[in-house]
């Protein structure tokens, strides 16, 4: 399911169909397709913006079946609060459709653009010239730094979550540690925005989610992140942790220092030994699975929800 870029009609089509809809005042495209920066490859998808007087008639997906055949869609609730519908279209093109209220257009017209548009932005239908009332798009995103206060609260989420990881394998639960490493690479990716930003400054440009980390990271912090994904075994899962919690360790410091917050070296200090072996009296279960009945899918919060644990 891969389509060469720009060889797959969806624009043309979605033009199409819009004209035929009076409620649809306009049609925007973001993403890599608009920017037209050279990131565009076979692989990258059209992220629409149909702006409405009516959103409410798009809360069911059929009128996407209108712009083709659909493989598989699913429907979520957007950025501001909109209908949103992801789409495979047989023949592989993926469009992220945002259903959106007309007057956002007049809000950006006159408040600027969202980060998102400010990326770039293409006007695919704009009848009543609302949309050439925005601002040009000016390619790059000012970051912020944390304060004080919310550097302080992600420090000891990471190593609360990591305190968990040795009890997890020692007992087998294999699943249950996976879930919690992934909360800590997530805050990890926090700590690499933030060192990287401390580096070369807020205008630096660290994007989202991970996007592009290998050209935004600081030097050498690329290299080290394979050793920081283990596989499904209790020993390499371990050895996964100790590589998380030293890379973070080491950029939470330089940021703290560069900042004057504060780093919690007494959590570190009690915790990162207990990443060296299995707590004591603990056999290495591995993969195995462990006695009695789990709960059901969906009966109770995922490990990294709630941040308890036995």
């Amino acid at each position: 399911m891969i389509v060469e870029a720009g060889d797959d009609g969806i624009v043309e089509r979605v033009q199409e169909w819009a004209r035929r809809q009076e409620d649809v005042r306009a049609v925007l495209r973001t993403g890599s397709r608009a920017r037209r920066d050279g990131t565009v490859d076979a692989f990258s998808d059209h992220d629409i913006e149909v702006y409405t007087t009516d959103p409410g008639r798009y809360e069911d997906g059929g009128w996407v079946e209108e712009l083709g055949p659909v493989v598989v869609q699913v429907g979520l609730e957007g950025p501001w609060d909109n209908p949103a519908r992801l789409v495979f279209f047989e023949g592989g093109v993926k469009v992220d459709f945002q259903v959106v209220p007309v007057d956002l257009l007049a809000r950006m017209a006159a408040d600027g653009l969202d980060d998102l548009h400010e990326r770039g932005y293409e006007v695919l239908w704009d009848p009543d010239g609302t949309a050439a009332l925005l601002p040009a798009a000016g390619g790059e995103v000012a970051a912020e730094l944390p304060d004080a206060e919310e550097f302080e609260e992600l420090c000891a989420e990471f190593w609360f979550e990591m305190a968990h990881l040795p009890r997890c394998l020692a007992r087998g639960e294999l699943w249950v540690a996976k879930s919690r490493d992934w909360t800590t690479k997530e805050l990890l990716e926090s700590v690499i925005e933030w060192h990287a930003l401390t580096r070369e400054g807020t205008g630096h440009d660290v994007w989202y989610g991970g996007t592009r980390m290998r050209s935004w990271a600081a030097p050498g912090v690329w290299e080290r992140l394979p050793d920081t994904f283990g596989g499904f075994t209790a020993d390499d899962a371990l050895r996964a942790a100790r590589a998380t919690a030293d890379l973070f360790a080491q950029l939470a410091k330089e940021v703290a220092e560069a900042h004057g917050f504060a780093y919690p070296h007494k959590a570190e200090g009690a915790i990162r030994p207990t990443l060296d072996a299995l707590p004591r009296g603990w056999a290495l279960i591995g993969s195995r699975r462990p006695g009695g009945v789990g709960p059901r899918r969906g009966a109770g919060p995922r490990p990294g929800g709630s941040r308890g644990g036995p």
